[in-house]
């Protein structure tokens, strides 16, 4: 619904017309837009988290740059997978909304920190000196990355592109 109607049009009316389900039904559930909101940013967080993307999960793990490299690659492959352009166009609906809603925006931020926490702790198994700073970098090249195919620029990197874009991050850790 977000990707097709774009945040003004997820209401609780629509939501109830999409699912089929009787008039009320969302707002019993979310009884504000604002909540509403919220409900589709932690669903999107569920979606893009890779399976096990708990940091705690990695504690004590020892991967290669290699490995870490393909965990990277395959967290941004799996978002980007033919299907889940609906679902990249609504995660940057919800961004845009978020920077008109205060705790939204604020909700964004926490989602943000998970997934650096989760970059900080892969490269922390490589044996990263800096796996803070350089999470934040890796997620922030990430993000330009889907962004960047979600416009299907010419100049849009491929596959092997997104690698070695990752794999040049990841040599300077």
């Amino acid at each position: 619904m977000l990707a097709e109607r774009g945040s003004r049009g997820l209401t609780h009316r629509a939501v109830d017309e999409i699912a089929g389900l009787p008039p009320g039904t969302a707002s019993n559930h979310f009884r504000t837009r604002s909540a509403l909101l919220e409900a589709a940013l932690r669903r999107h967080v569920e979606l893009d988290l890779p399976p096990g993307g708990d940091p705690e999960v990695l504690r004590g793990a020892r991967l290669t740059r290699a490995d870490a490299a393909e965990l990277f690659l395959a967290s941004a492959e799996r978002i980007l997978e033919p299907g889940a352009r609906a679902l990249l166009v609504a995660r940057y609906e919800l961004l845009l909304e978020s920077t008109r809603r205060d705790e939204l925006h604020r909700r964004f931020r926490e989602a943000r920190e998970r997934f650096v926490e989760l970059g900080e702790a892969v490269l922390a198994a490589t044996g990263c000196e800096s796996p803070r700073r350089h999470a934040v970098q890796v997620i922030a090249l990430l993000d330009g990355i889907l962004l960047d195919q979600l416009i299907h620029a010419d100049s849009a990197l491929d596959r092997a592109g997104i690698s070695d874009a990752i794999e040049r991050q990841l040599a300077t850790c």
